[in-house]
């Protein structure tokens, strides 16, 4: 499965390439299909979200102890 995905996306990557390489050329009709493929591409990803694991992000945290410790400027004071 992992191969596959690999395969998956670089041929997504080539075609996203191929597709917008003469963008500027188009007609308007044939950027608004490009244009509603990628919000269907994005409306499946929203769909798709329930599989995302959520991560923990510790950035906040993080940051509100340097900043007690640093200050808001950090250890220079800048």
């Amino acid at each position: 499965m992992k191969k596959e995905k690999k395969e998956l996306v670089k041929k997504f990557k080539v075609v996203i390439e191929d597709i917008l390489d003469n963008y500027d050329m188009y007609t308007e009709e044939e950027k608004a299909q490009i244009k509603e493929i990628f919000q269907k591409a994005a409306d499946l990803n929203k769909v798709l979200d329930k599989y995302d694991v959520a991560k923990e992000n510790y950035w906040v945290e993080f940051f509100n102890a340097y900043a007690q410790v640093f200050g808001p400027y950090g250890p220079m004071g800048l």
